[in-house]
C-alpha cells in the first residue's frame, strides 16, 4: 500500500494513496486507524514529509560503488540527520550563505512501525513499516573539516523525504536513481549495499530504541553530483516514486 502525510483543509493528516487520489485515514499509518470518506486529488493537497521522526539515522559508506579506492568499513557505520533539516515533496533544499560545495545523496529511506530494540537479522524487516525515497544533502567541505557532521549534514532543508511511504517491497533489490535538471547523475540498485537493510537494522537497535516513525538512511551509490541555486534534484526508487526538490540559494 502507498500512503502519504499533506496538508488539506488547514489540517495535517495522512491518508491512502490510491492513483491520483488521497484518502484520508484517522491516524498514522502504523498505528491503528480507519478510511474516512474524506478524499482529495493528490493535485490538490500539499505533500509533506511522510513521517515527522524523533530521529533520523544515516548510513556512511554503504555502496561498493560509492567507497571509491576507500577501505570498507567493518561495520555499518551510522551517523545522525537531526529531525529539523527534514523537508517533504517540492520543498526547496536551501544552500547555506557560506556553504561552498553541497551535493545530493540519492538513498532508500526505512520507517519503522513498531519500537525496535535488540532486533536480529531474522526479525528486522518485522520492524519496518514501509520505505521512502530520501536525499542526504551534504556540504563536503563541511564534512571533511569539522570535528562533528552537524551542519554538513543537518543544515536546515538537508534532509529531503517522500513522496510516499510504501509497504510490502523488498528492499534488497530496488532500483536507485538520482537526476539532476533531467540527467541521470547516479543509478544502481539496493543490491549493491555493503551491509543489507537487516543487518543495519541489527546493528543500530543494539544501543539505540527505534520508536515508530523513526528513519533509517540506508547509504548512497556511486557518486554524487554538485547542487547550484536554479537546479532540481529528483530521487527515484522503484515502487515508491520521486522525491523532487527544488535548489535556492540563502
Amino acid at each position: 500500500m502507498k500512503f502519504a502525510r499533506y496538508e488539506a483543509d488547514g489540517r495535517v493528516q495522512f491518508g491512502v494513496v490510491d492513483s491520483d487520489t488521497v484518502t484520508r485515514i484517522t491516524a498514522a499509518p502504523w498505528e491503528s486507524h480507519e478510511t474516512t470518506s474524506d478524499s482529495h486529488s493528490l493535485s490538490d493537497v500539499k505533500l509533506l514529509a511522510p513521517t515527522a521522526p524523533s530521529k533520523m539515522i544515516a548510513i556512511g559508506l554503504n555502496y561498493k560503488s560509492h567507497l571509491g579506492d576507500r577501505t570498507p568499513p567493518a561495520v555499518p557505520e551510522p551517523f545522525f540527520k537531526t529531525p529539523s533539516c527534514v523537508i517533504g515533496q517540492g520543498d526547496s533544499i536551501v544552500l547555506p550563505r557560506d556553504s561552498t560545495l553541497v551535493q545530493e545523496e540519492a538513498e532508500l529511506a526505512i520507517i519503522f512501525g513498531k519500537q525496535c530494540r535488540n532486533a536480529t537479522q531474522a526479525n528486522a524487516l518485522d520492524y519496518i513499516f514501509g520505505y521512502t525515497c530520501a536525499n542526504d544533502v551534504s556540504e563536503r567541505n563541511w564534512q571533511k573539516g569539522d570535528l562533528q557532521w552537524w551542519r554538513a549534514k543537518s543544515s536546515d532543508t538537508f534532509g529531503p523525504i517522500g513522496p510516499f511511504i510504501v509497504t510490502g517491497l523488498n528492499p534488497g533489490n530496488l532500483d536507485i536513481e538520482a537526476r539532476l535538471n533531467g540527467k541521470v547523475v547516479q543509478q544502481s540498485n539496493t543490491s549493491d549495499l555493503l551491509y543489507d537493510v537487516p543487518t543495519i537494522i541489527e546493528w543500530v537497535s543494539k544501543v539505540m530504541t527505534l520508536e515508530p516513525g523513526d528513519v533509517i538512511l540506508t547509504g548512497t551509490p556511486g557518486t554524487t553530483a554538485t547542487l547550484s541555486p536554479g537546479d532540481t534534484v529528483e530521487i527515484e526508487l522503484e515502487g515508491i516514486g520521486v522525491l523532487s526538490n527544488p535548489v535556492a540559494a540563502e
